[in-house]
């Protein structure tokens, strides 16, 4: 989609997350993708984590994103 963008700090960032089972390669082929930098990606799946460890969210166990600006 990007072409080649390794060598690269990107990373391809996914909606709905990775971890989850709407993921991109768990899904029905409906999510969003976009490239940004490898440690913003990082870091947020760490923070991902943590809010699952905090939340006692386990895996197949339903949760909503509520997305505030």
């Amino acid at each position: 989609m990007w072409g080649d963008y390794s060598g690269t700090r990107l990373q391809c960032d996914e909606y709905p997350f990775a971890s989850t089972h709407e993921g991109s390669l768990k899904g029905n082929n409906r999510f969003s993708v976009r490239l940004i930098e490898g440690t913003d990606n990082e870091a947020g799946g760490r923070m991902l984590n943590s809010m699952y460890t905090a939340n006692r969210i386990l895996d197949g166990d339903p949760f909503y994103v509520k997305i505030t600006p």
